[in-house]
Protein backbone atom coordinates (compact mmCIF):
# COMPACT_ATOMS: atom_id res chain seq x y z
CA UNK A 1 0.00 0.00 0.00
CA UNK A 2 1.22 3.50 -0.86
CA UNK A 3 -0.96 5.36 1.61
CA UNK A 4 -0.42 5.98 5.32
CA UNK A 5 -2.72 4.64 8.02
CA UNK A 6 -5.57 7.03 8.79
CA UNK A 7 -4.59 9.83 11.15
CA UNK A 8 -0.84 9.55 10.46
CA UNK A 9 1.43 11.91 8.51
CA UNK A 10 4.98 12.29 7.28
CA UNK A 11 7.05 15.27 8.41
CA UNK A 12 9.13 16.81 5.63
CA UNK A 13 12.46 18.70 5.96
CA UNK A 14 10.95 22.22 6.12
CA UNK A 15 8.41 21.35 8.82
CA UNK A 16 11.02 19.31 10.67
CA UNK A 17 13.31 22.35 10.67
CA UNK A 18 10.55 24.43 12.26
CA UNK A 19 9.90 21.68 14.82
CA UNK A 20 13.58 21.62 15.75
CA UNK A 21 13.57 25.41 16.12
CA UNK A 22 10.52 25.18 18.40
CA UNK A 23 12.10 22.39 20.43
CA UNK A 24 15.34 24.30 20.86
CA UNK A 25 13.48 27.37 22.14
CA UNK A 26 11.50 25.22 24.57
CA UNK A 27 14.67 23.46 25.75
CA UNK A 28 16.32 26.81 26.50
CA UNK A 29 13.42 27.83 28.76
CA UNK A 30 13.28 24.43 30.46
CA UNK A 31 16.99 24.72 31.16
CA UNK A 32 16.79 28.15 32.83
CA UNK A 33 13.97 26.84 35.04
CA UNK A 34 16.07 23.87 36.11
CA UNK A 35 14.12 21.05 34.44
CA UNK A 36 15.92 17.86 33.37
CA UNK A 37 14.99 16.00 30.21
CA UNK A 38 13.87 12.37 30.32
CA UNK A 39 12.04 10.02 27.96
CA UNK A 40 9.32 7.80 29.44
CA UNK A 41 8.73 4.51 27.65
CA UNK A 42 6.41 4.84 24.62
CA UNK A 43 4.90 1.41 25.41
CA UNK A 44 3.30 0.77 28.78
CA UNK A 45 1.49 -2.17 30.32
CA UNK A 46 -2.18 -1.66 29.56
CA UNK A 47 -3.00 -1.77 33.28
CA UNK A 48 -0.69 1.25 33.78
CA UNK A 49 -2.71 3.26 31.26
CA UNK A 50 -5.98 2.03 32.74
CA UNK A 51 -4.97 2.78 36.35
CA UNK A 52 -6.71 6.15 36.43
CA UNK A 53 -9.02 6.21 33.41
CA UNK A 54 -10.38 2.68 33.70
CA UNK A 55 -10.97 0.06 30.97
CA UNK A 56 -12.89 2.60 28.86
CA UNK A 57 -9.57 4.16 27.88
CA UNK A 58 -9.11 1.23 25.48
CA UNK A 59 -11.54 2.95 23.11
CA UNK A 60 -9.30 6.02 22.95
CA UNK A 61 -5.80 4.54 22.65
CA UNK A 62 -3.76 2.08 20.63
CA UNK A 63 -3.45 -1.19 22.56
CA UNK A 64 -2.53 -4.74 21.60
CA UNK A 65 -1.29 -8.09 22.81
CA UNK A 66 2.33 -8.95 22.15
CA UNK A 67 3.57 -12.38 21.09
CA UNK A 68 3.60 -13.54 24.70
CA UNK A 69 -0.02 -12.48 25.19
CA UNK A 70 0.81 -9.47 27.37
CA UNK A 71 -1.61 -6.54 27.05
CA UNK A 72 0.30 -3.37 26.15
CA UNK A 73 -0.58 0.13 24.97
CA UNK A 74 1.04 3.14 23.32
CA UNK A 75 1.20 6.12 25.67
CA UNK A 76 -1.60 8.67 25.22
CA UNK A 77 0.28 11.41 27.08
CA UNK A 78 3.62 11.91 28.83
CA UNK A 79 2.30 12.59 32.34
CA UNK A 80 1.29 9.00 33.11
CA UNK A 81 4.70 7.67 32.09
CA UNK A 82 6.54 10.34 34.06
CA UNK A 83 4.41 9.64 37.15
CA UNK A 84 5.01 5.90 36.85
CA UNK A 85 8.75 6.55 36.38
CA UNK A 86 9.09 8.83 39.42
CA UNK A 87 7.05 6.46 41.57
CA UNK A 88 9.68 3.77 40.96
CA UNK A 89 12.75 6.07 41.20
CA UNK A 90 13.15 6.79 44.89
CA UNK A 91 16.73 7.90 44.25
CA UNK A 92 15.52 11.15 42.67
CA UNK A 93 15.92 14.20 44.90
CA UNK A 94 12.66 16.04 45.55
CA UNK A 95 11.21 18.11 44.14
CA UNK A 96 12.01 16.34 40.87
CA UNK A 97 11.61 18.74 37.93
CA UNK A 98 11.41 16.57 34.82
CA UNK A 99 10.51 17.34 31.21
CA UNK A 100 10.14 15.61 27.85
CA UNK A 101 9.47 16.52 24.24
CA UNK A 102 8.15 13.52 22.38
CA UNK A 103 5.27 11.88 20.57
CA UNK A 104 2.18 9.98 21.71
CA UNK A 105 -0.82 8.25 20.20
CA UNK A 106 -4.57 8.55 20.61
CA UNK A 107 -7.26 6.80 18.63
CA UNK A 108 -9.20 10.03 18.12
CA UNK A 109 -11.05 11.24 15.06
CA UNK A 110 -8.38 13.05 12.98
CA UNK A 111 -8.96 16.78 12.54
CA UNK A 112 -7.16 19.90 11.40
CA UNK A 113 -3.89 20.14 13.29
CA UNK A 114 -4.53 16.94 15.25
CA UNK A 115 -3.33 13.53 14.13
CA UNK A 116 -3.42 10.17 15.86
CA UNK A 117 0.31 10.47 16.42
CA UNK A 118 1.25 13.91 17.70
CA UNK A 119 3.97 15.65 19.67
CA UNK A 120 3.99 17.55 22.95
CA UNK A 121 6.41 19.19 25.31
CA UNK A 122 5.72 18.26 28.90
CA UNK A 123 7.09 19.58 32.21
CA UNK A 124 6.25 18.21 35.67
CA UNK A 125 7.25 18.98 39.26
CA UNK A 126 7.01 15.98 41.60
CA UNK A 127 7.24 16.27 45.37
CA UNK A 128 5.92 19.77 46.12
CA UNK A 129 2.41 20.35 47.50
CA UNK A 130 2.91 24.13 47.59
CA UNK A 131 1.12 26.64 45.32
CA UNK A 132 4.56 27.99 44.39
CA UNK A 133 5.04 24.83 42.31
CA UNK A 134 1.80 25.53 40.42
CA UNK A 135 2.97 29.12 39.89
CA UNK A 136 6.32 27.83 38.63
CA UNK A 137 4.65 25.59 36.05
CA UNK A 138 2.36 28.36 34.80
CA UNK A 139 5.26 30.86 34.64
CA UNK A 140 7.34 28.32 32.71
CA UNK A 141 4.49 27.84 30.22
CA UNK A 142 4.17 31.59 29.73
CA UNK A 143 7.90 32.00 29.13
CA UNK A 144 7.88 29.17 26.59
CA UNK A 145 5.15 30.91 24.58
CA UNK A 146 6.93 34.25 24.88
CA UNK A 147 10.17 32.67 23.61
CA UNK A 148 8.30 31.40 20.55
CA UNK A 149 6.86 34.82 19.74
CA UNK A 150 3.34 33.80 20.81
CA UNK A 151 2.92 36.47 23.47
CA UNK A 152 -0.67 37.46 22.65
CA UNK A 153 -2.22 35.00 25.07
CA UNK A 154 -4.21 34.85 28.27
CA UNK A 155 -3.86 32.31 31.06
CA UNK A 156 -7.14 30.90 32.38
CA UNK A 157 -6.82 29.38 35.85
CA UNK A 158 -9.32 27.34 37.85
CA UNK A 159 -9.45 24.33 40.17
CA UNK A 160 -10.90 20.86 39.83
CA UNK A 161 -11.33 20.79 43.59
CA UNK A 162 -13.25 24.06 43.47
CA UNK A 163 -15.54 22.75 40.71
CA UNK A 164 -16.10 19.45 42.53
CA UNK A 165 -16.88 21.32 45.74
CA UNK A 166 -19.43 23.46 43.92
CA UNK A 167 -21.12 20.38 42.41
CA UNK A 168 -21.17 18.75 45.85
CA UNK A 169 -22.90 21.86 47.21
CA UNK A 170 -25.58 21.40 44.52
CA UNK A 171 -26.21 17.89 45.85
CA UNK A 172 -24.14 16.08 43.20
CA UNK A 173 -21.83 13.90 45.26
CA UNK A 174 -21.46 10.50 43.56
CA UNK A 175 -17.87 10.50 42.21
CA UNK A 176 -18.79 9.01 38.83
CA UNK A 177 -21.53 11.60 38.35
CA UNK A 178 -19.19 14.44 39.36
CA UNK A 179 -16.57 13.19 36.91
CA UNK A 180 -19.14 12.94 34.12
CA UNK A 181 -20.34 16.49 34.84
CA UNK A 182 -16.80 17.82 34.70
CA UNK A 183 -16.30 16.17 31.32
CA UNK A 184 -19.41 17.97 30.09
CA UNK A 185 -18.19 21.30 31.47
CA UNK A 186 -14.84 20.70 29.76
CA UNK A 187 -16.68 20.89 26.40
CA UNK A 188 -17.69 24.51 27.14
CA UNK A 189 -15.73 25.94 24.17
CA UNK A 190 -16.74 23.18 21.77
CA UNK A 191 -20.49 22.84 22.37
CA UNK A 192 -23.49 25.17 22.55
CA UNK A 193 -25.25 26.09 25.78
CA UNK A 194 -28.21 23.97 24.66
CA UNK A 195 -26.01 20.92 24.12
CA UNK A 196 -24.35 21.31 27.52
CA UNK A 197 -27.73 21.74 29.22
CA UNK A 198 -29.08 18.63 27.50
CA UNK A 199 -26.04 16.57 28.51
CA UNK A 200 -26.33 17.69 32.13
CA UNK A 201 -30.06 16.95 32.13
CA UNK A 202 -29.35 13.47 30.75
CA UNK A 203 -27.00 13.01 33.68
CA UNK A 204 -29.87 13.71 36.06
CA UNK A 205 -29.37 17.41 36.77
CA UNK A 206 -32.51 19.42 37.50
CA UNK A 207 -33.14 22.64 35.57
CA UNK A 208 -32.17 24.61 38.69
CA UNK A 209 -28.90 22.69 39.03
CA UNK A 210 -28.15 23.26 35.34
CA UNK A 211 -28.71 27.01 35.78
CA UNK A 212 -26.42 27.08 38.82
CA UNK A 213 -23.69 25.30 36.84
CA UNK A 214 -23.96 27.93 34.10
CA UNK A 215 -23.73 30.69 36.72
CA UNK A 216 -20.56 29.06 38.04
CA UNK A 217 -18.78 28.59 34.71
CA UNK A 218 -19.78 32.13 33.66
CA UNK A 219 -17.15 33.43 36.10
CA UNK A 220 -14.32 34.45 33.78
CA UNK A 221 -12.61 37.55 35.11
CA UNK A 222 -9.40 38.98 36.59
CA UNK A 223 -8.51 37.32 39.91
CA UNK A 224 -9.77 39.99 42.31
CA UNK A 225 -13.19 40.24 40.65
CA UNK A 226 -13.53 36.47 40.14
CA UNK A 227 -12.68 35.68 43.77
CA UNK A 228 -15.36 38.09 45.00
CA UNK A 229 -17.95 36.44 42.74
CA UNK A 230 -16.93 32.98 43.95
CA UNK A 231 -17.19 34.03 47.59
CA UNK A 232 -20.68 35.38 46.85
CA UNK A 233 -21.88 31.81 46.24
CA UNK A 234 -21.43 31.38 49.99
CA UNK A 235 -20.48 27.70 49.70
CA UNK A 236 -19.32 26.43 53.10
CA UNK A 237 -18.07 23.00 52.01
CA UNK A 238 -14.47 22.15 52.91
CA UNK A 239 -13.57 21.07 49.37
CA UNK A 240 -14.87 24.31 47.80
CA UNK A 241 -13.11 26.46 50.39
CA UNK A 242 -9.84 24.58 49.98
CA UNK A 243 -10.04 24.96 46.20
CA UNK A 244 -10.68 28.67 46.61
CA UNK A 245 -7.64 29.03 48.86
CA UNK A 246 -5.43 27.09 46.43
CA UNK A 247 -6.43 29.29 43.49
CA UNK A 248 -5.83 32.44 45.52
CA UNK A 249 -2.42 31.20 46.67
CA UNK A 250 -1.43 30.30 43.09
CA UNK A 251 -2.32 33.81 41.93
CA UNK A 252 -0.10 35.19 44.71
CA UNK A 253 2.74 32.91 43.60
CA UNK A 254 2.38 34.23 40.05
CA UNK A 255 2.47 37.80 41.34
CA UNK A 256 5.77 37.06 43.07
CA UNK A 257 7.15 35.82 39.73
CA UNK A 258 5.85 38.90 37.92
CA UNK A 259 3.40 36.83 35.87
CA UNK A 260 0.00 38.05 37.07
CA UNK A 261 -0.71 40.53 34.26
CA UNK A 262 -2.32 38.06 31.86
CA UNK A 263 -4.18 35.86 34.35
CA UNK A 264 -7.94 35.26 34.37
CA UNK A 265 -9.85 32.99 36.71
CA UNK A 266 -12.16 30.92 34.51
CA UNK A 267 -14.45 28.35 36.16
CA UNK A 268 -15.16 26.62 32.84
CA UNK A 269 -11.57 25.29 32.87
CA UNK A 270 -11.65 21.83 34.48
CA UNK A 271 -9.44 19.75 32.12
CA UNK A 272 -10.87 16.55 30.65
CA UNK A 273 -8.40 14.00 31.99
CA UNK A 274 -9.58 12.51 35.27
CA UNK A 275 -6.22 12.52 37.05
CA UNK A 276 -6.34 16.28 37.73
CA UNK A 277 -7.35 17.05 41.32
CA UNK A 278 -6.32 20.64 42.12
CA UNK A 279 -5.43 23.89 40.36
CA UNK A 280 -5.77 23.60 36.57
CA UNK A 281 -5.09 26.06 33.76
CA UNK A 282 -5.18 26.54 30.00
CA UNK A 283 -3.49 29.18 27.85
CA UNK A 284 -5.24 30.54 24.74
CA UNK A 285 -4.19 32.81 21.91
CA UNK A 286 -6.52 35.79 22.38
CA UNK A 287 -6.75 36.30 18.61
CA UNK A 288 -7.71 32.69 17.90
CA UNK A 289 -9.41 31.05 20.88
CA UNK A 290 -11.00 28.58 18.45
CA UNK A 291 -7.59 27.02 17.84
CA UNK A 292 -7.82 25.52 21.33
CA UNK A 293 -5.45 25.70 24.26
CA UNK A 294 -1.79 26.19 23.37
CA UNK A 295 -0.83 24.86 26.81
CA UNK A 296 -2.80 23.06 29.49
CA UNK A 297 -2.06 21.47 32.81
CA UNK A 298 -2.58 21.42 36.53
CA UNK A 299 -2.12 19.50 39.75
CA UNK A 300 -2.42 15.70 39.96
CA UNK A 301 -1.51 14.77 43.52
CA UNK A 302 -3.20 11.38 43.39
CA UNK A 303 -1.64 9.96 40.24
CA UNK A 304 1.69 8.72 41.62
CA UNK A 305 -0.21 6.96 44.41
CA UNK A 306 -1.72 4.65 41.80
CA UNK A 307 1.80 3.50 40.94
CA UNK A 308 2.88 2.86 44.53
CA UNK A 309 4.13 6.19 45.83
CA UNK A 310 2.19 9.02 47.45
CA UNK A 311 3.75 12.07 45.85
CA UNK A 312 2.19 15.48 45.07
CA UNK A 313 2.71 16.71 41.53
CA UNK A 314 1.84 19.47 39.09
CA UNK A 315 2.66 19.96 35.43
CA UNK A 316 1.82 21.23 31.97
CA UNK A 317 1.95 20.19 28.34
CA UNK A 318 1.80 22.01 25.03
CA UNK A 319 1.05 20.60 21.60
CA UNK A 320 3.73 21.07 18.95
CA UNK A 321 1.28 20.81 16.03
CA UNK A 322 -1.02 23.40 17.57
CA UNK A 323 1.99 25.64 18.21
CA UNK A 324 2.90 25.40 14.53
CA UNK A 325 -0.64 26.42 13.53
CA UNK A 326 -0.42 29.42 15.87
CA UNK A 327 2.97 30.40 14.44
CA UNK A 328 1.64 30.24 10.88
CA UNK A 329 -0.73 33.07 11.75
CA UNK A 330 2.05 35.24 13.16
CA UNK A 331 5.13 36.80 11.61
CA UNK A 332 7.58 34.15 10.45
CA UNK A 333 10.47 33.68 12.92
CA UNK A 334 13.57 35.55 11.79
CA UNK A 335 15.87 32.61 12.50
CA UNK A 336 16.75 30.20 9.72
CA UNK A 337 15.27 26.77 10.52
CA UNK A 338 15.35 25.34 6.99
CA UNK A 339 18.12 22.79 7.75
CA UNK A 340 19.78 23.66 4.44
CA UNK A 341 23.60 23.51 4.33
CA UNK A 342 25.59 26.73 4.36
CA UNK A 343 28.03 25.74 1.60
CA UNK A 344 28.04 23.60 -1.53
CA UNK A 345 31.49 22.64 -2.81
CA UNK A 346 31.24 22.31 -6.60
CA UNK A 347 33.91 20.68 -8.77
CA UNK A 348 34.66 21.97 -12.28
CA UNK A 349 35.69 18.54 -13.57
CA UNK A 350 36.23 14.90 -12.65
CA UNK A 351 39.92 15.48 -11.96
CA UNK A 352 39.19 17.80 -8.99
CA UNK A 353 36.29 15.88 -7.41
CA UNK A 354 38.62 14.38 -4.82
CA UNK A 355 39.90 17.84 -3.89
CA UNK A 356 36.30 19.10 -3.57
CA UNK A 357 35.55 16.27 -1.12
CA UNK A 358 38.73 17.09 0.81
CA UNK A 359 37.74 20.76 1.14
CA UNK A 360 34.21 19.77 2.22
CA UNK A 361 35.67 17.54 4.94
CA UNK A 362 37.92 20.36 6.19
CA UNK A 363 34.97 22.77 6.40
CA UNK A 364 32.91 20.19 8.30
CA UNK A 365 35.70 19.84 10.85
CA UNK A 366 35.34 23.59 11.38
CA UNK A 367 31.62 23.11 12.12
CA UNK A 368 30.32 24.35 8.76
CA UNK A 369 27.35 22.53 7.19
CA UNK A 370 28.53 21.42 3.76
CA UNK A 371 27.37 19.40 0.77
CA UNK A 372 29.27 18.36 -2.33
CA UNK A 373 28.29 16.53 -5.50
CA UNK A 374 27.34 12.86 -5.05
CA UNK A 375 25.83 12.30 -8.49
CA UNK A 376 28.67 13.09 -10.89
CA UNK A 377 26.85 16.10 -12.35
CA UNK A 378 28.31 18.77 -14.57
CA UNK A 379 29.25 22.08 -13.02
CA UNK A 380 26.02 23.56 -14.40
CA UNK A 381 23.99 20.76 -12.82
CA UNK A 382 25.74 21.24 -9.49
CA UNK A 383 25.05 24.98 -9.49
CA UNK A 384 21.40 24.43 -10.40
CA UNK A 385 21.04 21.94 -7.54
CA UNK A 386 22.64 24.29 -5.00
CA UNK A 387 20.43 27.15 -6.18
CA UNK A 388 17.23 25.06 -6.04
CA UNK A 389 17.90 23.98 -2.45
CA UNK A 390 18.66 27.53 -1.26
CA UNK A 391 22.28 26.94 -0.24
CA UNK A 392 23.68 30.46 0.30
CA UNK A 393 27.33 29.91 -0.69
CA UNK A 394 29.03 27.86 -3.40
CA UNK A 395 32.73 27.10 -3.32
CA UNK A 396 33.83 26.29 -6.88
CA UNK A 397 36.94 24.14 -7.14
CA UNK A 398 38.80 24.18 -10.47
CA UNK A 399 42.21 22.89 -11.58
CA UNK A 400 43.59 26.30 -12.58
CA UNK A 401 42.47 27.93 -9.36
CA UNK A 402 43.99 25.16 -7.27
CA UNK A 403 47.35 25.68 -8.97
CA UNK A 404 47.15 29.27 -7.68
CA UNK A 405 45.95 28.16 -4.22
CA UNK A 406 42.54 29.76 -4.77
CA UNK A 407 38.86 28.88 -5.19
CA UNK A 408 35.86 30.82 -6.48
CA UNK A 409 33.35 31.82 -3.82
CA UNK A 410 29.85 32.60 -5.06
CA UNK A 411 27.36 34.44 -2.81
CA UNK A 412 23.98 33.19 -4.06
CA UNK A 413 21.94 35.89 -2.33
CA UNK A 414 23.94 38.82 -3.69
CA UNK A 415 24.70 36.99 -6.94
CA UNK A 416 28.38 37.91 -6.85
CA UNK A 417 31.44 35.70 -7.33
CA UNK A 418 35.10 36.28 -6.64
CA UNK A 419 38.34 34.34 -6.63
CA UNK A 420 40.03 34.20 -3.23
CA UNK A 421 42.67 32.18 -1.44
CA UNK A 422 41.50 28.86 -0.05
CA UNK A 423 42.42 29.76 3.52
CA UNK A 424 40.62 33.11 3.29
CA UNK A 425 37.49 31.33 2.03
CA UNK A 426 37.66 28.99 5.02
CA UNK A 427 37.95 31.92 7.43
CA UNK A 428 34.96 33.66 5.87
CA UNK A 429 32.75 30.57 5.77
CA UNK A 430 33.63 29.37 9.28
CA UNK A 431 33.43 32.82 10.86
CA UNK A 432 36.90 32.41 12.36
Amino acid sequence: MKTLPRGMKDIGPEEMGLRLWISNRILQVLNVYGFRLVEPSPIENLETLEAKCGPSVRDEIYWFEDKAGRKLGLRFDLTVGLARMVATRRDLALPAKLAAISNMWRYDEPQHGRYRCFYQWDAEIFGSPLPEADGEIIALSMDILDSLGLGGYEVRVSSRRLAEGFLNALGVEEPSKVEAALRIIDKFRKASREELARDLANLGFTSQQVEEVFNFIAIQAPPEEALKRLEAFDVKGEKFQRGLSEVEATVEALKALGKDGRILLDMSIVRGLGYYDGVVFEIYDKEDVGLGALVGGGRFDGLCRLYGRDLPATGAAGGIERTILALEKKAKPSEDFSQKPKVFVASVGVEVRGKAAELAARLRRLGVSVEYDLRGRSLKGQLEYADSTGIPYILIVGGRELERGTVRLRDMERRVEREIAVEEAFRLLSGS
